[in-house]
């Protein structure tokens, strides 16, 4: 499928779905590998190709203040626009497009038919589905839908808001960290957090995942620094500090607790709402009023076990609770 935001320069053809603007000649691909020139035009080699397909809880996301305990029907496709040494993901971002076609249309009656309540473009580096996104977000918000990206945010500001026109209401960004976790990347942290602040502006919901990678994103410093460029886009936005474990050609040893534990602790100081992921069970996967401390969300992994929260608000003091709630 002929691929959308692409322009002419010269003999060349600049890509401009993300922040590497890719110049390319016939014959050539992006860094992505999905995007191609052929006959002087630019395609896409994902569209309609996922690798998954479910109904999934939206707290593994992580989303913790959109819809909680809610399910959205998540899906992937293939390859990804950076090349981190730890992905989680490498089984498919590290592939290209090998997957059943699936029409949009069947991916927003399989989100009716679980009972979801959003769809979620996930797994891989889903803004390079950006045109079959456009199309699913369009039918999914007609069917009463929200929709949802779980992405690097890398796409280029023009991407976003086309995604944001034809209907994504929350975003996830993972910030993995300073210069150093992005040179091994292959991409610059400043981009991301442009993204981040353009997306705030337009109203997109918002919540941040910090990785900590043992030896590369787990200094307080790189944390402290991270807590502050939030705060000054928006306090409210809730930050998680993700336990890294071994994968892909990364071997260091998983992310220390009390190294998670701390930097909630640095969190809380400037923003709201700070989380820790990939510890089941710890007091930190719960949502806690920011002014008067009462337990508004209870939860255990995935599963949310309570939610006292009543018209965006905190039943005990009043205070206003940033996010998207039923």
């Amino acid at each position: 499928m002929e691929a959308k935001l692409y322009r002419r320069s010269r003999d060349k053809l600049v890509c401009q779905l993300c922040w590497h603007f890719c110049k390319l000649s016939d014959g050539e691909h992006g860094k992505c590998r999905v995007r191609y020139v052929k006959d002087g035009k630019m395609y896409t080699k994902t569209y309609g190709k996922l690798s998954y397909l479910e109904s999934r809880p939206i707290e593994i996301k992580p989303f913790y203040h959109f819809l909680p305990g809610s399910t959205s029907m998540t899906f992937s496709s293939y390859s990804c626009n950076f090349s981190c040494p730890w992905c989680q993901n490498w089984s498919i971002s590290k592939s290209l497009p090998d997957g059943d076609f699936f029409k949009p249309e069947e991916v927003v009656k399989a989100a009716t038919a679980f009972g979801d309540e959003s769809t979620c473009a996930s797994l891989n580096e889903p803004t390079l589905l950006f045109e079959y996104l456009l199309e699913v977000f369009k039918l999914a918000r007609n069917e009463g839908l929200l929709n949802t990206m779980v992405s690097n945010g890398y796409m280029s500001i023009l991407a976003l808001k086309e995604l944001k026109k034809h209907g994504l209401d929350a975003l996830k960004v993972d910030v993995k960290g300073d210069s150093l976790a992005y040179s091994l990347a292959e991409g610059k942290v400043e981009f991301v957090w442009k993204v981040i602040k353009e997306a705030n502006k337009l109203g997109i919901h918002l919540e941040v995942v910090c990785l900590l990678v043992t030896g590369v994103s787990d200094s307080l410093e790189i944390v402290k620094k991270n807590v502050e460029t939030l705060s000054e886009i928006n306090a409210e936005i809730p930050i998680h500090f993700t336990r890294y474990f071994p994968a892909y050609k990364f071997k260091a040893p998983p992310t220390k607790i009390e190294i998670l534990e701390k930097a909630v602790e640095i969190a809380k100081k400037e923003l709201s709402y700070a989380y820790i992921g990939n510890v089941p069970g710890h007091k930190y996967e719960n949502t806690y009023c920011p002014d008067c401390g009462e337990v508004l969300i209870r939860r255990y992994h995935v599963r949310v076990f309570e939610n006292k929260i009543e018209n965006r608000s905190c039943p005990r003091c009043g205070r206003e609770i940033y996010g998207i709630f039923k």
